[in-house]
C-alpha cells in the first residue's frame, strides 16, 4: 500500500524527509506491512495511536507551577478549538483516522447523515455480553476485534500484534448484527470474554501492545497492561 497518510508521510514508500517507513502510522510509529486481507496495518485501518495521542504545538501554561515549561494541549481536528480530556472522536471513513473532536462538533457530527460519506461519531457504549466461549473459535491469538465495515461491505476481523493492527477474515457471528457499522466493534478475549466496545478503545489496545511489547512474548509489563485494560472497560460500561 503505497498511499500517505494524514500528516503527509507515505506508507510504504518514503517519508516526507526521504527517510523510509514500512507501514509508518499516523503519529510516527512503524505498522510493518500493508496487505489487506492478512497484512498487517489493513489498508482500512489506518491506525491512531491513542496511548500517545498527537498534541497541538500551541503552548499553553503549566499547572505544575512552572511558569516557563509550557505544555501542549489536544485540539479539535476540525475545528482547531481545545478538547478536554475524555473527549469523544470522530471516524474519517475514508481513511480509517480517528479525529479528536470538541464538544461542538461531536454534537454536529451526532447523527449518521450528519457526516455525509467522510465522519462518523465514534458512541459510548460499553457492554459485555453473556454466554461466550473461546472454544472452538481457532484463533491463534488471545485477542480478537470484529468490525463491520461499510466501505468494504463484509466484516473484518483483526488482533492486536507488536507491528500493529493484523487483518484476516472473519466468521459469521451473531453478535455483529448488534453492531453500529465502522465506529463499533466486538471484542473478544480469551480471558476476558466478549464485549462491545467503541471502535477507539480497539484502537487504544492496538497502540497499547505496540508501545509495550518485548520480546517473543511480550513480557509481563504488556500482560499486565492487556489486564489492566480490560478492568478500565468493566469500570466503565455502560449501564444495563
Amino acid at each position: 500500500m503505497n498511499g500517505s497518510t494524514r500528516d503527509g508521510a507515505t506508507v510504504n514508500g518514503s517519508t516526507r524527509d526521504g527517510g523510509t517507513a514500512n507501514g509508518t502510522t499516523r503519529d510516527g510509529g512503524t505498522a510493518n506491512g500493508t496487505t489487506r486481507d492478512g497484512g498487517t496495518v489493513s489498508g482500512r485501518l489506518r491506525l491512531h495511536d491513542l496511548t500517545r495521542r498527537r498534541r497541538s504545538t500551541t503552548p499553553a501554561t503549566a499547572s505544575s507551577g512552572d511558569a516557563d515549561q509550557p505544555v501542549s494541549e489536544e485540539r479539535c481536528e476540525l475545528c482547531g478549538e481545545p478538547v478536554p480530556e475524555g473527549h469523544r472522536h470522530l471516524l474519517d471513513l475514508t481513511t480509517r483516522e480517528l479525529c479528536c473532536a470538541c464538544r461542538a462538533c461531536q454534537v454536529l457530527f451526532d447523527h449518521a447523515a450528519a457526516g455525509g460519506a467522510q465522519y462518523r461519531l465514534v458512541p459510548r457504549r460499553r457492554e459485555r455480553q453473556d454466554g461466550f466461549t473461546w472454544s472452538g473459535l481457532g484463533a491463534p491469538v488471545r485477542t480478537v476485534f470484529l468490525v463491520r465495515d461499510s466501505g468494504a461491505g463484509r466484516s473484518v476481523m483483526y488482533y492486536p500484534s507488536p507491528a500493529g493492527a493484523v487483518a484476516g477474515p472473519a466468521w459469521d457471528d451473531p453478535l455483529m448484527a448488534l453492531l453500529e457499522p465502522d465506529v463499533e466493534a466486538l471484542l473478544l478475549d480469551r480471558d476476558h470474554g466478549a464485549w462491545i466496545v467503541p471502535l477507539d478503545d480497539c484502537y487504544r489496545l492496538v497502540g497499547l501492545v505496540r508501545s509495550h511489547w518485548r520480546g517473543l512474548t511480550g513480557g509481563p509489563d504488556v500482560r499486565e497492561r492487556i489486564a489492566r485494560f480490560f478492568t478500565d472497560l468493566s469500570d466503565d460500561r455502560s449501564p444495563a
